[in-house]
């Protein structure tokens, strides 16, 4: 019997590989990694097979990476990351596996065609509009109701995302998002929405995450994370999830229900789905959904009976097998994605050894690595490391990983920036 294989899309960036390479590994399934970059994972993961495709030019990908499976089966595609979720659909359509449309993951990608396709359907949405970054920003302060929120059309992990107050306030966000989105990073991936920013009503309310996986478009609801911290702005950094969920029953169930109309509008029909919503007197507001699972090393924060992974579910699920959904384990975990103190040149990590001693912690995963930069939001796409927690309670957790972050320091280094760009700063 033939050994199962499958594509795994991930970038050179992404937090996931090693995670969905160790369960591919104790599956005993052969994985085909599609990198944009495959000279920088070759050092890393030397033993895997390893093919360069450009993202940006889905069609050329699917072309070349069909040419080289010509006599190698593919029982499955998963993307790692939200810039490979439509390369992914339409891989698994050229291989026809099961999986959702390119279409649906093009709704989902650009935030603009996510708010109309759910204002559409009566869902409750914030009011919206999109602009070219041509446009004036002065003008445009005249015409907006405050405070609202700006956004790029293709970015996540609330980068470029910053709410206004005020006309000022306005100006300078804009001005800022149309400078990231000018730097060099995006004008090389010559991406059609990296020239747009959306413009939004600001949505108030409590936050919360749902991991839940789709099958045949039933929607299984793995768990709904609460956001303790405030995220009100003016940016919107990540920082901890809790399970189980404070929410009601009731609560629990509409946000359930919103979320499977969502992918039912969208056309998500099958697979791991991330979403993230508020809660307030207009019901549950999705901010967003993505066909992918949690993103950042979050996923270890779930544990299932049979002693897997979520990335093993995942794969399971993507290779066509039964899996039970039912078997998480419901004990009280959270996880805190480590704040960026400052952009500049990381210099030194202190306290880990004493973050890791905290009681209820259960690691403290560091990802950033010494003099290297580290970038704050809005303009910054990374963290430098998790911090996860167990309990007796909720609240416990929540200690925990609060104690455990008062441990650590970051030393970082100014720099300087030019038009987007960054550089260290003299001496």
């Amino acid at each position: 019997m033939r050994r199962k294989r499958l594509i795994l899309i991930a970038p050179t960036t992404s937090y996931r590989l090693h995670d969905f390479l160790r369960a591919a590994e104790s599956l005993g399934v052969d994985t085909l990694i599609l990198s944009n970059r495959c000279r920088t994972l070759s050092r890393l993961w030397p033993q895997q097979n390893l093919l360069s495709v450009p993202y940006s030019r889905p069609a050329e990908a699917v072309a070349k990476v069909a040419d080289y499976c010509q006599d190698r089966p593919v029982d499955a595609v998963i993307p790692a990351d939200d810039n490979t979720t439509v390369l992914a659909a339409m891989l698994a359509q050229q291989f026809g596996l099961p999986g959702n449309s390119p279409d649906s993951m093009r709704f989902c990608r650009n935030k603009y065609l996510f708010r109309h396709n759910l204002a559409q359907s009566g869902l409750p949405a914030p009011d919206f509009f999109q602009v070219p970054l041509r446009e004036n920003p002065e003008s445009l302060a005249r015409r907006v109701r405050f405070p609202c929120v700006l956004k790029p059309l293709h970015l996540s992990g609330s980068r470029g995302v910053v709410r206004a107050d005020s006309p000022a306030e306005f100006v300078e966000a804009f001005t800022r998002l149309r400078r990231l989105l000018q730097s060099r990073e995006f004008v090389q991936k010559k991406e059609p929405e990296s020239g747009f920013i959306l413009i939004e009503e600001y949505i108030p309310g409590r936050e919360v995450a749902i991991e839940g996986l789709l099958s045949e478009g039933r929607l299984d609801i793995l768990t709904i994370f609460d956001k303790p911290d405030p995220l009100e702005g003016p940016f919107f950094e990540e920082t901890i999830y809790l399970t189980p969920t404070r929410e009601t029953t009731a609560v629990q169930a509409n946000i359930s229900a919103t979320l499977e109309h969502a992918c039912r509008v969208l056309g998500l029909r099958h697979g791991p789905v991330h979403a993230e919503a508020r809660l307030n007197d207009r019901g549950v507001v999705l901010l967003e959904v993505a066909p992918r699972t949690i993103g950042g090393l979050c996923s270890r924060i779930f544990e299932f009976s049979s002693g897997i992974s979520l990335e093993v579910l995942v794969q399971r699920h993507a290779l066509g097998e039964k899996v039970a959904t039912g078997d998480l384990i419901r004990s009280p975990a959270g996880v805190m994605m480590i704040p960026v103190p400052g952009t500049g040149i990381l210099t030194s990590i202190e306290g880990v050894d004493q973050a890791r001693r905290v009681p209820g912690v259960v690691e403290v995963s560091i990802t950033a690595e010494v003099m290297n930069m580290l970038v704050a939001l809005p303009e910054g796409a990374s963290y430098p490391g998790f911090i996860f927690a167990r309990g007796a309670t909720v609240g416990e957790v929540e200690t925990s990983l609060r104690q455990a972050f008062a441990a650590l320091h970051l030393e970082i280094s100014p720099t300087l920036s030019v038009a987007g760009e960054y550089t260290t700063a003299c001496g």
